[in-house]
């Protein structure tokens, strides 16, 4: 890999992020290019998300509120920079004003992967795990996307996820190609009423796995698939976990929302989300 974003709003920073994004930078050997975006529509930061903004970026909070916020941004762009610079990484800023998601999308054309916290969000709304511009990014981004945990304290595990079905095939084919140094890794494949898949298919499949990693243990169990999921990854500790695709389809979505929602809101290790 040579092109990793690292996603930041430039009024919300999250250094606690630096520690896995450095992690990834260093396995990589490459640099990190943080793509700091900023919302040109001023009615969705309330002057209260600004004021606490400035505070959390070591500002008073005295000036007016638009002013402010771009003295915050650029102060989150100087306290990323010192903090890359105190870590060891390598780091390049490129600061997007616009629309954060139409900005964000052009970039991932031309990147290898996304590091992206998953509260980041540009509207008054905060609540929602993922946040609407996460599950946006995931649906619509042209290069995978790693969901950065919230701690990080190293990697003992990788943890695929798997239904026989193109979309986790090609999620753990992209992962294993960014990431060959996890070859010597335990490696589990999980995967949920797995007789629905053929066994011509699940021989391929293994086959192809231990051609790629030297330690493999399958686990499976019958029932819900969100459910299931949900169990099965919750007891991971220090994983890696590969998902398949996020759903691309507006109207399926809708209907039946992807099962990394409920992995997202529940798992704090990081997640890997890849489609065609």
């Amino acid at each position: 890999m040579k092109k990793i974003l690292f996603v930041a709003d430039a009024l919300d920073l999250h250094l606690e992020n630096l520690d896995f994004a450095g992690y990834i930078t260093g396995l990589a050997q490459s640099k990190l290019l943080a793509i700091f975006l900023e919302n040109d529509e001023s009615e969705m930061r309330t002057d209260s998300m600004i004021r606490t903004a400035a505070v959390n970026a070591g500002l008073n909070v005295t000036e007016e509120p638009i002013s402010l916020k771009q003295h915050t941004c650029d102060t989150n762009i100087q306290r990323f920079k010192a903090a890359c610079e105190n870590k060891g990484i390598v780091c390049a800023v490129h600061r997007d004003r616009g629309n954060p998601l139409a900005e964000l999308i052009v970039e991932s054309r031309y990147a290898d992967l996304i590091l992206l916290n998953v509260g980041t969000s540009f509207t008054a709304n905060r609540e929602d795990t993922p946040s609407d511009f996460v599950k946006d990014v995931l649906s619509h981004a042209e290069c995978p996307v790693v969901i950065m945990p919230p701690s990080f304290e190293g990697i003992n595990e990788l943890v695929f996820t798997y239904d026989g079905k193109a979309a986790s095939i090609h999620a753990i084919k992209q992962f294993t190609y960014l990431f060959p140094q996890f070859n010597d890794l335990k490696t589990v494949v999980i995967s949920i009423n797995p007789e629905d898949v053929g066994p011509e298919e699940r021989y391929k499949f293994r086959e192809w796995m231990h051609a790629h990693y030297n330690y493999l243990d399958f686990l499976s169990t019958e029932g819900n698939v969100e459910m299931g999921l949900v169990e099965l990854l919750f007891e991971r500790d220090k994983a890696f976990i590969v998902m398949g695709a996020y759903g691309r389809n507006m109207i399926s979505n809708f209907l039946r929302p992807s099962h990394a929602n409920s992995v997202i809101k529940v798992i704090s290790e990081p997640v890997f989300i890849a489609h065609h």
